[in-house]
């Protein structure tokens, strides 16, 4: 009996434990191929586009951290989201349209 409880806990731990692994997130690049080439409509254009998904990623952030403020207080803390995805992303967003202001300053465009 105590083997076939030792063996219970370890599983119940195991799964407890493999729940609060992070995710692996891979953001958008800063440079992408073809930035050379971009014209200056299709630089404002990235970057128009970047700023609403850049703020849906903002917005996904402040629920997962108060969701996890949930899971921390009341419990389970199994359900705990430890990767930070949404900031990683947002955060590339952020940098990718930095690289693009650059790249069109160089070209001489007007900022969006």
């Amino acid at each position: 009996m105590p083997a076939l409880r030792n063996s219970f806990c370890t599983l119940v731990i195991a799964a407890l434990v493999a729940g609060c692994g992070t995710r692996s997130v891979t953001p958008m690049a800063m440079t992408q191929p073809g930035d050379d080439q971009l014209d200056c409509p299709a630089i404002i254009e990235q970057i128009k586009a970047n700023r609403p998904a850049m703020a849906a990623y903002l917005t996904k952030d402040k629920q997962v951290e108060q969701a996890n403020v949930f899971f921390v207080l009341i419990g389970p803390t199994f359900l705990i989201d430890l990767s930070n995805e949404e900031q990683i992303k947002a955060r590339a967003l952020a940098d990718r349209n930095d690289r693009l202001v650059l790249l069109g300053r160089a070209k001489g465009c007007t900022e969006p």
